[in-house]
C-alpha cells in the first residue's frame, strides 16, 4: 500500500526531529532506545525513514518524539528561532511565532483578526476583539493559565508576607488577608471554568481544604 503524502506540518515535524537528534547528538539508535521507554517502540530505521518523510508522522508520533527528544513537541511543529515562517496549511506560510501562539490557543489563526485590542473578557481571559467563536475555543487555556497563577500565588503568600518585616502579630493578620484574597480569585477563576462547562483541575490538598 503507498504511503500517503505528508503535508507541510509533518515535513516540518520530520525536519526537526533530525536537526534536535543532531543539536543533542544522539544517533538513531539512542532516539529507537528512547522511544521504547517512552512507550513508542519504534526501530532505528523507522526513525530513519521518519526523518527522510519516507514514513507519516502521526500525533502520537509527535508527542513520543517530543518525549524522547527532551523537547516540547510543539516546539518540532514550529521550531522558535529557527525559521521565521512556517508553511502551517498548504501554501499557507506565516510567522514562525504566530504559528506557535495559534496552536497554544494564544491567538487565533494568523492573518484571521490581526492584533487583539479591547477590554479583556474576564470570562475568557482573551481581548474583547477576538472573534466570539475563537474566543470560546480559546477560553480553557486562558482559564487554565490563569487558574495555575492564582494557585502560585497562593502558595507564595507565606514567603511575600515574611519579606514585609512584620512582627508576628502582624504577619499573622497579614497572612490571613492574603490568603482570603488569594482564595477569592481562585475562587473566581474555578466558577468561569463552570460557567463555560468546564471541569475545574484538581487542586493541592492544601488548598483544597480552603476552596471547592
Amino acid at each position: 500500500m503507498a504511503i500517503p503524502e505528508s503535508g507541510p506540518a509533518a515535513a516540518q515535524v520530520a525536519r526537526n526531529i533530525q536537526r534536535v537528534r543532531k543539536a543533542r547528538q544522539l544517533k538513531q539508535s539512542d532516539v529507537s532506545e528512547r522511544l521504547a521507554a517512552a512507550g513508542r517502540p519504534t526501530l532505528p530505521t523507522v526513525v530513519s525513514k521518519i526523518e527522510r518523510g519516507e514514513r507519516r508522522i502521526d500525533v502520537d508520533d509527535l508527542v513520543a518524539f517530543g518525549r524522547a527528544l527532551d523537547v516540547p513537541p510543539v516546539l518540532l511543529l514550529f521550531p522558535l528561532g529557527e525559521e521565521s515562517d512556517v508553511e502551517v496549511l498548504a501554501g499557507q506560510s506565516v510567522p514562525t511565532w504566530d504559528a506557535f501562539r495559534w496552536f497554544v490557543g494564544e491567538a487565533p489563526f494568523p492573518g484571521d483578526l490581526g492584533t487583539p485590542h479591547g477590554e479583556i473578557d474576564e470570562t475568557t481571559g482573551l481581548a474583547e476583539w477576538y472573534e466570539p467563536t475563537w474566543k470560546e475555543g480559546a477560553a480553557p487555556v486562558a482559564l487554565w493559565r490563569e487558574h495555575a497563577e492564582r494557585v502560585s500565588d497562593w502558595f507564595a503568600v507565606p514567603s511575600h508576607v515574611r519579606r514585609l518585616g512584620l512582627d508576628e502579630a502582624a504577619e499573622r493578620q497579614q497572612r490571613a488577608r492574603e490568603w482570603a484574597r488569594a482564595e477569592e480569585a481562585l475562587k473566581q477563576t474555578r466558577d468561569a471554568m463552570r460557567r463555560q462547562g468546564l471541569t475545574p483541575p484538581r487542586l493541592p490538598d492544601d488548598l483544597a481544604e480552603q476552596v471547592k
